[in-house]
Formats: structure tokens, C-alpha cells, sequence
């Protein structure tokens, strides 16, 4: 390669564009007003992969929560100007690195946080001593903290939440494991007559169990479909009778052997319901219908 004079190399170059990083900001100061300032606490885009945005978020329960909201996080993305239109959403659950508003010249030391002033402590000697540390320090962090969390006593800042994030985390897989059971009880039933049970239910996270219930019991059907075989439990059978329901939306008395036939294939039902008595009407067979 033939060499060049410093001086034509630099007229010739011109400092590239960081599109992406300029339209991640635009997103990130726009995020607020598309998710609501209580999901934009615990949530954060941080990355756009072509038409693809990361979102970070605090936890899997708060992933999982915005990916109930994933149609309405589109939508609010589609009225931002960007150059290109965001089309899918990824959500990956860790620490939340905020963006820093404050500015610290070049070469200056980060302020010290307080209570951390002082000599390194030495290394404990033992498990035992390390631990009590732990103990004393977790202890001095709740005293000082405004509020604790209402599960468990960690601090937290309640103008934020009411748990910490294990804890919320804990109590959002009871709340989906609690839908889902009800759900696979009684899968016609809509989201007004869940709220009888489950009073703050909302239509998004509603939809969201039924679509992993979907996947989970078709997943069942198609295992027993390839094997050829029905348990002696008939469990398959049980859950056939819950996905006509839920996916058909109907209720039991209007489930018909053409519905069924329909959803399942012709294979599955003569797996599951041989007999041309059973075949009646199959989701009446069913324990979900008691």
C-alpha cells in the first residue's frame, strides 16, 4: 500500500455518524412516556440491533411483564420519528446500569459513597466472620433505609416498590402459577369472571398465561401424537380437553366433535377419544368441565 502525506489523510476523513446510538437515545428519553414512569423504573433499552431493541429490566417477573405489554411498546415506539421503525422487542433480565446525568470532568475520582470512607477492611479470617460482617452491615442497611420491603424487611425505596426484587420476583411466579391452575380448571372462563378470584387481573396478563398454556399443552399432545400412546393416566387426554376449550374460547355445551377435530387433527382425537361414545362430545369428558 503506497504511503500518503499525513496532511491529505486527514482532509480526507470525515468523523462517522453514530445513528444508532442518537436514535437509542431518543428511545431511552422517550421510554417513559411509552411504558409509564413505575415500568421505566425497573426498565431500560440499552441496546438496538437493527430493527430489534434490548430492553434490560430488574428481574424475569419484570421481563415477563413487558413482554405482555410488547403490542403496546411498538405502538408507542411507532410514533417516534426514527429512521428506521422498531419492529421486535428482547428482554434481558440483570442490573440496570442508568444513565448518568451528572457530568465528572476528565481524570477526576468518583465521589465516595458515604459510610464507605476509610481504609480497606481486612479479609475475615474465617466463614463464620465473613458472614456476622454480612449480618452487621445488612442490619445497618435496613436501619438506615426509609422503608423495607413488605416480605421479606430488605431495603428498599418505597416511593419505587413495596419489594424487593427477589421477593416481587417470587410473588409474580405465585400470582402466573395461581392464574394457570384456574385456567387449566376452567379454560372458558374470560377475564371478567377470573377477576372474581384474581381482582387486579388484566386482559394482557390474562393472554399472556393462556398463549404459554397453548404452548405447554400442545406440546404434550404433539409427544403423545408421535408416540403413538396415551398414558394410563390419561393425562393427555385431560389436556386435550383444555386446549379445545381455551383455544376455542367456547364453553363446554357448545364444543362440538367437528371443533375438536379441528383443533387436534383426526389423529389425535382417535388417539385420545377411540370410542364413537366418547366422541359425543369430548370436552364434556373431561375433569375440567366438574
Amino acid at each position: 500500500m503506497p504511503l500518503v502525506p499525513l496532511h491529505s489523510a486527514i482532509d480526507g476523513w470525515l468523523p462517522g455518524r453514530r445513528p444508532s446510538s442518537d436514535v437509542l437515545s431518543t428511545i431511552a428519553a422517550a421510554w417513559p412516556s411509552i411504558v409509564g414512569p413505575a415500568v421505566a423504573a425497573h426498565s431500560l433499552p440499552v441496546a438496538l440491533n437493527g430493527k430489534s431493541l434490548v430492553v434490560a429490566t430488574r428481574s424475569s417477573a419484570w421481563s415477563q411483564q413487558l413482554q405482555f405489554l410488547s403490542v403496546t411498546i411498538l405502538r408507542g415506539l411507532a410514533g417516534i420519528a426514527l429512521e428506521e421503525p422498531v419492529e421486535r422487542l428482547a428482554f434481558r433480565s440483570g442490573s440496570l446500569r442508568l444513565p448518568h446525568t451528572g457530568s465528572v470532568p476528565l481524570g477526576a475520582a468518583a465521589p465516595m459513597r458515604k459510610g464507605l470512607a476509610g481504609p480497606e477492611p481486612e479479609p475475615a479470617a474465617d466463614a463464620g466472620e465473613a458472614l456476622e460482617r454480612l449480618r452487621r452491615r445488612v442490619t445497618s442497611a435496613r436501619r438506615r433505609a426509609p422503608s423495607a420491603c413488605v416480605a421479606c424487611g430488605a431495603p428498599v425505596d418505597a416511593s419505587v416498590v413495596r419489594m424487593c426484587a427477589p421477593c416481587e420476583g417470587g410473588a409474580q411466579r405465585a400470582r402466573t402459577l395461581q392464574l394457570e391452575r384456574i385456567v387449566y380448571l376452567a379454560p372458558w372462563l374470560g377475564v371478567e369472571d377470573l377477576r372474581q378470584q384474581m381482582p387486579e387481573l388484566g386482559a394482557a396478563e390474562f393472554e399472556g398465561a393462556r398463549r404459554a398454556l397453548l404452548q405447554r399443552w400442545w406440546v404434550v399432545l404433539e409427544r403423545c401424537r408421535r408416540s403413538g400412546k396415551v398414558s394410563g393416566s390419561r393425562l393427555e387426554r385431560q389436556v386435550a380437553s383444555s386446549y379445545v376449550l381455551l383455544q376455542s374460547r367456547l364453553s363446554p355445551d357448545r364444543v362440538t366433535p367437528a371443533i375438536v377435530r379441528n383443533l387436534l387433527g383426526d389423529e389425535l382425537e382417535a388417539m385420545l377419544w377411540p370410542g364413537s361414545a366418547d366422541k359425543a362430545n369430548p370436552a364434556d369428558s373431561s375433569k375440567t368441565i366438574r
